[in-house]
C-alpha cells in the first residue's frame, strides 16, 4: 500500500558533493523536501549536512547527479530568478560595519532590482513586512552590531524573508544561541512556516530540538542519507545508534510527544 503523495519543489537525485576531486563528501544522494513543512538535516560531525545544503542553494556545483527546484534544473536558473525563489542563510552571516537593521534586511530585495525599477512601494511593503513578521519594527534604525546574538539571527531571518523566498535554506541558525534564544528562533521559523507556508529547510546539531520542530528528518552519515521521513518514524533507537554511535532510549516527550533521546550511560 503506498501512502499519500507528498508535494516537494525541492528535491536532489544521485547527488555528488565535494570540495576537490580527492574528497567527495556527498555520495549518490537522493532527497525530496517536502512543500510548506519544516526539514531538519541532522546527523553527526562531518557527515555532509552543511554540504547537503549547500548543493541544495546551488552554492557548491555537484560533480554528478541534479538539484531539481519546480522541476528545473537550478544550475540552468538565472541567479536573479533563483534569489526569488530560494533564500539562503548561511552560518554566522557577517554583516557591514555600521548597518542599521532595516538597511540589511532591505538589501534581501536586491534580486528584485533592475536598471529600469528601482526601490519601490512593494519593496519598502516587503521589508515592513519582514520586520513585523520576524518582531524586529522597534530595532529598525538600530545599528546590527548593537543587538544580542539572538536579534542578530532574527535580523537575518527577515532579510532572507524581505526576498520573497518560497523556500529558506538555513545552515545551524541556533548555534552559539543560548537555549531560550535558540527557541526564539525555532519558533519563530515555526510561525513563519505556519502563517506563510514557507517551506523550511535546516541543518540542527540538536535532534531533540530537530524531531520537536520539524515535521521530516534527514538523518544523515558518512555523505548518505540513512534515515527520512517524520521524526516519530526517523528518532528510534536503532537509528540514533546507527547514525550517532549511541546507546539510547527513545520515549515519548511528555510535553509535546515528540521523541525524547536519553542517552544510556557509558560508564
Amino acid at each position: 500500500m503506498t501512502g499519500p503523495t507528498v508535494s516537494t519543489a525541492l528535491s536532489a537525485r544521485d547527488l555528488r558533493l565535494g570540495y576537490s576531486a580527492e574528497h567527495t563528501v556527498v555520495e549518490d544522494l537522493s532527497v525530496s523536501v517536502p512543500d510548506a513543512r519544516i526539514t531538519a538535516i541532522v546527523g553527526p560531525n562531518a557527515c555532509g549536512k552543511s554540504t547537503l545544503l549547500r548543493g541544495l542553494a546551488r552554492l557548491l556545483r555537484p560533480s554528478a547527479g541534479t538539484v531539481l527546484l519546480d522541476g528545473e534544473d537550478i544550475s540552468r536558473l538565472a541567479p536573479v530568478t533563483l534569489a526569488t525563489r530560494l533564500g539562503m542563510l548561511p552560518q554566522q552571516p557577517v554583516a557591514p560595519d555600521g548597518i542599521t537593521v532595516a538597511d540589511l534586511v532591505g538589501r534581501g530585495r536586491h534580486p528584485h532590482q533592475r536598471w529600469f525599477r528601482q526601490w519601490s512601494e512593494a519593496d519598502e511593503q516587503a521589508v515592513t513586512d519582514a520586520l513585523a513578521a520576524t518582531g524586529l519594527d522597534e530595532l529598525a534604525e538600530r545599528g546590527v552590531d548593537e543587538l544580542s546574538g539572538g536579534q542578530r539571527q532574527r535580523v537575518w531571518i527577515a532579510l532572507a524573508l524581505a526576498q520573497g523566498p518560497s523556500i529558506m535554506l538555513l545552515d545551524e541558525p541556533t548555534t552559539f544561541l543560548d537555549l531560550a534564544h535558540q527557541l526564539d528562533v525555532l519558533d519563530l521559523l515555526r510561525r513563519l512556516n505556519a502563517e506563510r507556508a514557507t517551506t523550511i529547510v535546516m541543518v540542527l546539531h540538536d535532534l531533540e530540538l530537530a524531531a520537536r520542530y520539524a515535521h521530516h528528518l534527514i538523518a544523515m552519515r558518512d555523505g548518505r542519507v540513512e534515515a527520512e521521513g517524520p521524526p516519530g518514524e526517523v528518532v528510534t533507537e536503532e537509528t540514533v545508534h546507527r547514525v550517532f554511535g549511541v546507546e539510547a532510549m527513545v520515549m515519548p516527550d511528555p510535553l509535546t510527544h515528540t521523541p525524547l533521546v536519553l542517552p544510556r550511560p557509558r560508564v
